[in-house]
């Protein structure tokens, strides 16, 4: 079954030394990255407070993606791969038809 957690990575920075703080966290990643996305990792604690879930694919997203999916959907590259899979077939078709093939 799969999880959120597959995939993610780990954030250690231990900065004790130079007087700052010990820092770990799981890590995951935005999936659309979508334009004007900064987010491409996140430490999951800082998600949990602004991040949210595409309603379409059910993967994790950062603010900015979370938002752009209530104006324009699911800009997932599976859902692209998708769309585009459909536009050259009907492309390909149109093509036949106006072919005579």
């Amino acid at each position: 079954m799969r999880s959120i957690n597959n995939g993610a990575g780990y954030f250690f920075n231990d900065d004790r030394c130079s007087g700052g703080k010990l820092d770990e966290d799981d890590v995951i990643a935005c999936e659309h990255r979508a334009p004007g996305c900064t987010s491409n990792l996140m430490k999951k604690s800082e998600w949990k407070l602004q991040g949210g879930f595409c309603m379409c694919c059910g993967k994790p997203l950062c603010l900015k993606c979370y938002e752009r999916t209530k104006k324009f959907g699911c800009e997932g590259p599976e859902v692209k791969r998708f769309e585009q899979a459909i536009n050259d077939d009907y492309r390909r078709s149109q093509n036949a038809k106006v072919l005579g093939i």
